[in-house]
Order: C-alpha cells, then sequence, then structure tokens
C-alpha cells in the first residue's frame, strides 16, 4: 500500500509496542484488543490498529520529532471497519512529511551514536561497532528517545565513563514504563517519580561500581565463590553495603517534594565483569541480617534462614540494613541482575531489530516454585523459539527480573501495586515471603550470540548515522527546492 509513493510496511507486536513506550503509560492500550500495527519509511512514524470491547475500532499513531523522539499524534477514535481505521492512520502519520517540529523550551537531544569527539568507552563500541549487538543499540536508543526529560549528560556519559549507570536507569524505566506506570522527570533527583493511580514514589538509581574503573577496556572477570558463606555474605554483600549507606547519606527521602512519599534505592551490580550472575543473593542477606541456609530434618533437606550480625570478613559491616531503625526513611530497594546488554539485545532481537542472520540462545537457570525443592531448573532455549516465548504470558519482558526488596520498619511502606508485575520479597511473622506474578522466573542466564561471517564487513553504527543525516538532510533541501 503506498500514499505518494511511500510506503506502509506491517509492523510486529513486540516492535510496536518498544516504541509506544515513548506513550505516558508506555505500551499499556486499556481493554482494546491489538489488530496489527504499521511502519512508515525509515519508522518515521508508527500507528496501532486495536479492536475496542464494544466491537468498533481505535488508533495510536506516533511520528519522529526532529530530534527522533516518538510523540503520540492521535490516539482512540470509533471506526466502523479496519479499513476505515487504515486509512485514517494512513493520513495522520503524514507519509513522506517532514518530522515533527521541536516544541518551544524544549532541548534536543543529541543523537545516541553522535561522539562530538569524545572517545567512547569500550562498552558503547561494543553497541556501536558490532553487529551482533545492533539489536541492543537499538534497544537504547529507543528507550533513551521515549524517557520523559533525561540528564542533558546522559548520553555523553553513555558513551564514556559511566555507560553502567546510564544502561541501568534505561533498563528501570523500561521496566517501570512496560508495567504502566507514569513516569516522570521533572526534579533533578530522585531518578524516577512513580505514579500508578492514587499511588506515588520516588526511585534512586545506584550502582556497585568497580573501585578502579578503567573506560578503555572490559571490567575483569569475578567468578563466584566457591564457598557458600562467602558468596552470600562476603565481599559482594560488603560492597552492596557500602554503595547502599553512601548514598542514604544524602537523604533523598527528606527533600521537599518527597517527604510523605515512599522512596527506594534501586541497585545494580557492575563492580567486575560477571558478578551480577551470582551477587544477587549477597543482597537479602545484608538487608533482613539473615542467610539462607539448607537444614536436614525428619523428613529430609529444606531451605531455612539463619540470622548473622556481621558480614564475613567485614566485621565493621553490621548485616541487616533495615534492622537500622536509621534507615525507616528507605521504604525499599529495588534490584536486578538483567541491566546488560545481552537483556537489551534480546530485547532488541524479539522486537526485529537485530541484524538479519544474527541468532541468540539463553542458557540459565530457574526458580522452582515445587513445594520443597532446593535447586533451581535448567534451560538452554533459542531466544526466537515458540519454547522460549511460552515460558512467560507474553514472551520475555524487560521486569521479568526486576525485584523489590520491602523494609520492614519504614515509615512509608512501597505499595506492592506501585509495580505490579515485579518480584515482591517481604517479612511476615518472621520469615521473608516472595510474591510475584511470574510462574518462570529467571535466576541467571548467559546469553550466546551466532553470527553469518559476512557481519565481519558491515560498517560502524556511528558510520551508519551518518550516511542516513547526510541522505536525510538531501532530501530537505530537495524538498524545498520543489
Amino acid at each position: 500500500m503506498s500514499t505518494d509513493n511511500h510506503q506502509l510496511t506491517p509492523l510486529t507486536r513486540r516492535a510496536f509496542d518498544l516504541y509506544s513506550m515513548s506513550l505516558p503509560h508506555g505500551p499499556n492500550y486499556g481493554d482494546d484488543i491489538f489488530v496489527s500495527a504499521w511502519k512508515s519509511e525509515r519508522t518515521s512514524g508508527v500507528g496501532g490498529i486495536f479492536r475496542t470491547m464494544a466491537g468498533s475500532f481505535s488508533i495510536v499513531m506516533l511520528r519522529r520529532r526532529v530530534d527522533h523522539c516518538f510523540v503520540a499524534i492521535a490516539q482512540g477514535g470509533s471506526f466502523a471497519t479496519q479499513e476505515e481505521a487504515l486509512s485514517q492512520l494512513k493520513a495522520a502519520l503524514k507519509l513522506g512529511k517532514p518530522p515533527e517540529p521541536l516544541p518551544a523550551g524544549v532541548r534536543r537531544r543529541p543523537s545516541i551514536f553522535d561522539l562530538g569527539g569524545r572517545t567512547p568507552c569500550a562498552t558503547f563500541r561494543l553497541l556501536s561497532e558490532t553487529p551482533t549487538h545492533w539489536a541492543a543499540a537499538n534497544a537504547v536508543a529507543e528507550l533513551y528517545f521515549a524517557m520523559p526529560k533525561p540528564d542533558p549528560n546522559f548520553m555523553s556519559d553513555m558513551q564514556s565513563s559511566n555507560f553502567d549507570s546510564r544502561l541501568w536507569e534505561l533498563y528501570l524505566f523500561a521496566c517501570f514504563r512496560e508495567q504502566g506506570i507514569l513516569v516522570s522527570q521533572d526534579v533533578p533527583s530522585p531518578d524516577f517519580k512513580l505514579t500508578n493511580g492514587s499511588l506515588q514514589g520516588y526511585v534512586e538509581a545506584v550502582t556497585a561500581n568497580p573501585v578502579e574503573r578503567r573506560s578503555d577496556s572490559f571490567p575483569e572477570l569475578r567468578h563466584a565463590p566457591e564457598d557458600k558463606v562467602e558468596r552470600m555474605a562476603g565481599d559482594a554483600a560488603a560492597r552492596f553495603a557500602r554503595t547502599l549507606r553512601s548514598k542514604i547519606q544524602r537523604a533523598y527521602h527528606e527533600q521537599p517534594h518527597v517527604r510523605g512519599l515512599p522512596f527506594a534505592l534501586a541497585l545494580a551490580d557492575f563492580h567486575g565483569g560477571s558478578t551480577m550472575v551470582w551477587s544477587r543473593e549477597a543482597l537479602p542477606t545484608y538487608l533482613y541480617g539473615r542467610m539462607a541456609v539448607v537444614k536436614e530434618g525428619g523428613s529430609g533437606k529444606y531451605a531455612a534462614s539463619e540470622p548473622i550480625e556481621t558480614l564475613r570478613g567485614h566485621s565493621q559491616i553490621a548485616a541487616g540494613l533495615f534492622n537500622d531503625s536509621r534507615m525507616k526513611g528507605l521504604s525499599a530497594v529495588v534490584f536486578s541482575n538483567a541491566a546488560t546488554i545481552a537483556k537489551f539485545n534480546r530485547m532488541g532481537m524479539l522486537a526485529g531489530l537485530a541484524v538479519p542472520g544474527v541468532k541468540m540462545r539463553r542458557k540459565g537457570i530457574l526458580f522452582d516454585r515445587t513445594p520443597g525443592a532446593l535447586e533451581p531448573l535448567n534451560f538452554d532455549l533459542d531466544v526466537e523459539s515458540s519454547e522460549y516465548a511460552a515460558l512467560w504470558p507474553d514472551g520475555e519482558a524487560w521486569c521479568l527480573e526486576l525485584e523489590v526488596f520491602h523494609n520492614p520498619n519504614a515509615e512509608h511502606p512501597f505499595p506492592f501495586n506501585l509495580l505490579p508485575d515485579a518480584t515482591h520479597w517481604f517479612e511476615h511473622e518472621g520469615d521473608i515471603i516472595c510474591r510475584t506474578v511470574w510462574e518462570h522466573t529467571v535466576l541467571a542466564s548467559m546469553t550466546a550470540i551466532q553470527a553469518p561471517e559476512a557481519l565481519h564487513s558491515w560498517p560502524t553504527k556511528a558510520a551508519m548515522t551518518e550516511s542516513s543525516r547526510k541522505e536525510r538532510t538531501e532530501e530537505r533541501d530537495a524538498s524545498s527546492e520543489r
């Protein structure tokens, strides 16, 4: 189908959902049922057609601004037929027309691949120079352009010395919007204000970083300690303790706009290469001052927990952050071990943004919810397979690995429904209880990539971006002359 020699092409639901992260409540369309989605050339505009509960059809349409951000130009409607909805969609997308203007007073966002003379860090080079990771690069770009008001230095930080922290913020934003949460960035700090109906709260992102950071190379690999106690209550727990306490000292919960509302710190572990694969066990040990153990009774082995007072090898660090009465201003700690390029690469691939021929396989362990189970379940699946998609109701989601550890002594408890699709941990009658909507929860995983040999000759993302920019400029000049 064409209009003025410009084409509309079909778009998958997952791709449309990624672009819809730019909507205030993300890819959540109420009771309307998805029918189809379409995009214009170079994805300058996208539109979705939905069937309403009344049997009519509605549309959701977004167009690029001059700075590449998507903006909603139409949403809703009541059309008698799908063809009528599609006709309206095509007209509203203004095929072949210039992008939407920048509103007065709105700062133009820099391109993700415009380095501005900066030397990129090793991780950013992996995104921009390696075609096997362009699905991740595209996902990063779309989420960055969807953020309501990122820090002015956001992209320069990500390109250079602060890649991990900015990736963590993008991951959190994706998790929040995916759940239909209204995300605001109207104040310098905390990073996010979350609103879900009458529920509100603030979240500040923080990362556990290496002692010595080098942007020109990847972090040194740090393998899991063989000793279980060391893994759960040793150096990793101490790293979390220092990171959290340093951030808590800034007293975000006492800021005027935060006072009286729940406040959470969102923590991710980047302190060593591959540490996030195994360090998660150390966090609840430190937060609750209890260590998971396996005991043996009359009916066999069973899981239990034992209190600990200090961290192993760090006698000056008390275990049990939530037991400290001075921490009542901290409502919860949000955590995930999935703020990785691998996660962004998988989600980008599932949205159809990977280079043709690239394949991914995910191998890891799932939480076994069988009563009395002590060992996880293994899985090893093609990311694009129906078996992998079937693990979750709508396939892999951003927030699958998102966890909220609730402070039982918080002055303003963190509402469960403020992040309804996260996995929640909380204290109940002396035990730490888990509540989750997911039947299958990934505890740890690795993603392997297979790619055709021909990819080695592909140009870099920066070169392709510059070429595309010149082409668009030439098109605009030619259009002006006409």
